[in-house]
């Protein structure tokens, strides 16, 4: 009887568990290529292979931490074939996450750099091509959780886990096994000049291929499993492109890495691809290849394995792990690598100083893009812990900003409206966050000066407070000419000055609202004949006053100018009150100067939409309208000069067009452009303008009301455009008619934006 008993338990021992091999995956780094490990847990996964370890670098890391953490191989394939994380991989920002209220204004800068206190001293370049916000945040929804939910071990994972990265300056790979799950992984994945390094514990860590690309023998030493299967798209490098700054790079700072598996049994299965290193939106094309690479030697993998996983049991499992973790809710805040101040705006920005607050999930994402995108905030990092109510304590690594910025740019033609851009600004945080900053616009035909200071508070309800002042000066000429030709005199100048306060506030990050209060002075010299001398003088039209205004903003467009996806929404409210002196030049019909008081009320609405949003084809409606109450100046064009315009076409800012200027009209148009990759696009934009006021030059200097259909405009514009780093590049026709010469071409780089005008 007792011999009977100990032969059925060495029976039990054997089936339960002594016998049965224990098997490890281990996935190689390889950039966008490695998403083929994807593929390869899908087929291991509908054959029933088991696996019980997991060991990754750089990409392999990330897919096998996924799937650690008890994600199916179709959820990971979900997620990384998602526009989020195609969006996180190029370091951009989903549009709900912009916070449009610390954004930068728009301006003619193409190229920015940062400077220290200490940069005369000590110089630097930046460590990252991408912004990694957003990839930073998902690793921490999609890791960190369960990370801190398993004690920061990560033999507590659903499948045991490692990874592995590069300790460049001790010249070692380092494995991970304990620790911040989404902190050890973002290290292992972190490329060399793409993502910036993350440092854990006082050292520097970049991406794990450099040292350890295929970590079977951290799979070895620390699982010791029966069989091995490995999943390797990589090879040790060859001779780089000399061009290639990325493969030079790599070339020198990386170690060969011996793909077999010389330590135990198993099998490697060979997923390589031509997929390019940041490719992640050929993400199908790499999983399908790592699917079907595993369907070749699955046979092979069944019989060498000699044990299945019961599918049912497995999803249990799954479900049950996952279950079991706490959702993200956060009750206290941590923040280091700054000083006091700083640190207590970063914590008054996500907790507000609310007794006892919890943040929810929905609640402190909305605050931790709001607080990244502090100005003087250039990197900051979260993990999680958790604490004994299963809610979560953030700890926040904040690394501060240069405080020196310089910006460069401007638009520069084959027409004579060449305009440089020179920005210089200070930002700093404290109890508040503050910017000061100053800019020029530099040319013949546009100059001008701008000086700001602004101040973000970090309230229940985010608002900004700026000063500003304002100088505008507008030299707009006869001539349409080219670099190879004479240009006319100027008929038309224009100078303006004004400053003021306005106040920011949102409740949304992609959108704010606004309160303006300007003083302004316009000095328009101009002739209102076509044929004048150089010994006329010209009418001169002097209007000084101030204004109140409340617009409101929201804006997802993906670029600043030339839109392909997004959306924008402007509206605004301006009261203007002041008066105008009128002197007569030589050839005017008026004798004599007059002076009038004017007030006025206008509204105006701008939106751009793109209903269509493909990979190859966008379809864009764009619109505006302004109603206005604006009364009649001294004469026709100093009516028309201070009237609204209708300049949805970039290049039509350039040109002086007294058609398209009214104080009430509507119009839209359509802009279909088509892709030829992320970077070429060719584009076509036209417009129908109806004005609804129109000012008609007659004798008495009045307004005549249009008939709606008659009076009715049409401008379009057709661009060949390369969005290069550094700003667009574009050959452009442009039409605008009654025009000397209607149509007209130009080659040009940079954008056409301008700082604001003073009442319009």
């Amino acid at each position: 009887m007792k011999t009977s008993f100990l032969l059925i338990f060495a029976l039990f021992l054997f089936h339960s568990g002594y016998a049965q091999k224990k098997i490890g995956l281990v996935l190689s780094g390889g950039g966008a290529s490695a998403l083929a490990h994807v593929g390869v847990l899908k087929a291991l996964e509908e054959f029933n292979i088991p696996i019980d370890y997991i060991t990754g670098s750089s990409a392999g890391a990330l897919v096998g931490s996924l799937y650690s953490c008890g994600y199916s191989p179709l959820e990971i394939e979900q997620f990384v074939l998602s526009e989020d994380f195609l969006l996180m991989s190029k370091g951009g920002l989903r549009p709900e996450n912009q916070f449009l209220l610390r954004e930068k204004e728009y301006d003619a800068s193409t190229l920015g750099f940062s400077l220290a206190k200490d940069s005369i001293i000590r110089k630097s370049i930046p460590l990252n091509v991408v912004t990694p916000t957003l990839l930073d945040f998902e690793m921490l929804r999609v890791l960190g959780l369960t990370g801190a939910s398993a004690a920061h071990d990560f033999d507590n994972l659903f499948i045991p886990f490692r990874c592995v990265a590069s300790d460049v300056y001790g010249k070692n790979s380092v494995t991970f096994s304990k620790g911040n799950l989404n902190e050890a992984v973002r290290a292992s994945m972190t490329y060399p000049l793409y993502v910036n390094p993350i440092k854990i514990d006082g050292v520097i860590y970049f991406d794990g291929g450099m040292y350890n690309n295929f970590p079977s023998n951290v799979m070895c030493d620390d699982f010791s499993p029966d069989f091995v299967i490995g999943s390797n798209v990589s090879s040790n490098m060859e001779l780089p492109d000399e061009r290639d700054m990325f493969g030079v790079l790599r070339s020198m700072l990386t170690t060969p890495t011996n793909y077999e598996l010389s330590c135990c049994d198993g099998i490697v299965v060979e997923a390589k691809t031509d997929i390019g290193v940041f490719e992640f939106e050929r993400a199908k094309e790499a999983i399908d290849e790592g699917y079907s690479k595993t369907l070749e030697k699955i046979d092979s993998i069944v019989k060498l394995v000699g044990r299945k996983e019961d599918p049912e049991l497995l999803v249990l499992r799954r479900n049950k792990f996952r279950a079991s973790l706490p959702e993200l809710k956060i009750s206290s805040i941590e923040t280091h690598n700054g000083r006091q101040k700083e640190v207590l705006f970063a914590n008054r920005s996500l907790m507000r100083n609310k007794k006892n607050e919890v943040l929810s999930k929905e609640v402190f994402e909305k605050r931790y893009f709001r607080l990244s995108a502090t100005p003087s905030i250039w990197y900051m990092y979260p993990n999680l812990s958790m604490k004994s109510d299963s809610t979560y304590h953030l700890d926040l690594k904040v690394s501060k900003a240069k405080e020196f910025t310089i910006d460069v740019g401007g638009h520069f033609s084959s027409r004579p409206v060449n305009t440089g851009y020179l920005g210089l600004g200070y930002q700093n945080m404290g109890k508040s966050a503050f910017t000061i900053h100053a800019e020029s616009y530099f040319g013949k035909f546009y100059g001008s000066v701008n000086t700001s200071f602004e101040l973000n508070l970090p309230t229940t309800i985010p608002f900004s407070l700026s000063g500003y002042y304002t100088m505008n000066r507008w030299d707009f000429f006869r001539s349409f000419a080219t670099f190879f030709e004479d240009v006319t005199p100027s008929f038309l100048v224009q100078f303006e000055m004004y400053g003021g306060l306005s106040l920011k506030s949102t409740l949304r990050n992609n959108s704010y609202s606004q309160l303006d209060y300007r003083i302004f002075g316009l000095e328009d010299d101009y002739y209102q004949i076509e044929n004048f001398t150089n010994i006329d003088t010209a009418d001169f039209t002097r209007f000084e006053g101030n204004s109140v205004s409340y617009a409101f903003k929201q804006n997802t467009l993906n670029r600043k100018q030339f839109s392909s996806s997004g959306s924008a929404f402007d509206f605004s409210a301006r009261y203007v009150s002041g008066r105008e002196t009128s002197y007569p030049g030589s050839t005017s019909l008026l004798k004599d100067t007059i002076s009038n008081k004017h007030n006025w009320l206008t509204f105006s609405s701008e939106f751009q939409i793109f209903p269509i949003d493909e990979k190859l084809f966008h379809l864009g409606v764009h619109g505006k309208g302004v109603w206005s109450t604006q009364t009649l100046f001294a004469n026709y064009t100093a009516s028309l000069l201070s009237s609204p315009s209708f300049d949805l076409i970039p290049d039509s800012k350039t040109f002086f067009l007294p058609e398209f200027r009214s104080p009430q009209f509507v119009g839209a148009g359509l802009n279909f452009i088509f892709s030829f990759n992320p970077k070429v696009d060719f584009r076509v934009d036209g417009y129908m303008y109806q004005p609804i006021l129109m000012l008609s030059k007659v004798e008495n200097v009045s307004y005549q009301y249009a008939e709606p259909i008659k009076d009715a405009e049409f401008l379009t514009s057709a661009s060949l455009i390369f969005h290069s780093l550094v700003g667009p590049i574009r050959a452009t026709f442009n039409y605008f008619p009654k025009q000397k010469d209607p149509l007209s071409f130009q080659v040009s780089y940079g954008y056409v934006i301008f700082n604001d005008r003073a009442i319009r």
